[in-house]
């Protein structure tokens, strides 16, 4: 009964040292703060949002990290300043991966959610601070804010990089026009250009461990002799 007793103690601490074993990766976590490139912006259309200048990679917009970005992954830290990449978009496409790349690191942040807007879609008489949409359906949230008008984007996925992670927050850009002005000018098929921002939250991941194996032999090795000893000692 001392012996069983004894391995269920020894069960035990076999359990707390396989939880506290060696990290293997952590998700990424922290905020991530984007522009356009020097020169830059994005041009919004009804079906279509193009990001300038061009990027490395065919279909891509050229993007810099900004003073808010502080962000830890598996490959180490993104922080201000480092170049990437970011997915032009149409209207009805699913899923984007490797929607926004960094130079240097294994990040993928994969778009899954645009939007939503909100229901009101009469932009011609909005107070200061009120905010309307395109059209019906549209993701782009038109807000007066007295002498310009400001356009929202909301947008969200995951970031894989070993685990995944997610993230969510919000594309900005200020027009010198009115929401109305702006609504009309989309629906009559023309587009509307500025430069542009974004501020993203990346949520903590989860950190997966992991007994180091030499680690792990060495304390089986260990309770194994331990127990035959107890063991030689009863029948002596």
């Amino acid at each position: 009964m001392k012996i069983l007793k004894w391995f269920a103690v020894a069960a035990g601490v076999v359990a707390i040292c396989l939880a506290s074993g060696a990290p293997v990766f952590a998700d990424a976590a922290g905020s991530l703060s984007v522009a356009n490139c020097a020169g830059g912006g994005v041009s919004l259309s009804e079906t279509s949002i193009t990001w300038l200048p061009s990027g490395t990679v065919a279909g891509t917009g050229c993007i810099n990290t900004g003073l808010g970005t502080s962000l830890t992954y598996s490959g180490g830290s993104l922080g201000p300043g480092a170049i990437g990449n970011i997915q032009n978009l149409t209207s009805g496409s699913g899923p984007i991966d490797q929607f926004l790349t960094f130079q240097g690191t294994t990040l993928d942040f994969v778009l899954t959610s645009l939007g939503p807007g909100v229901s009101n879609t009469d932009c011609s008489s909005l107070l200061m601070g009120q905010s309307c949409s395109i059209a019906a359906g549209s993701p782009f949230i038109l807000t007066d804010m007295g002498s310009f008008t400001s356009i929202g984007l909301s947008a969200g996925g995951t970031v894989t990089d070993g685990g995944t992670s997610d993230w969510s927050g919000l594309f900005t850009t200020q027009v010198n026009e009115t929401a109305l002005q702006i609504q009309t000018s989309i629906l009559a098929g023309e587009s509307v250009a500025s430069t542009q921002s974004g501020q993203f939250s990346v949520q903590d991941g989860t950190l997966t461990t992991a007994p180091e194996p030499s680690s792990l032999l060495l304390l089986v090795f260990g309770l194994c002799s331990s127990a035959g000893l107890i063991r030689r000692k009863r029948l002596a």
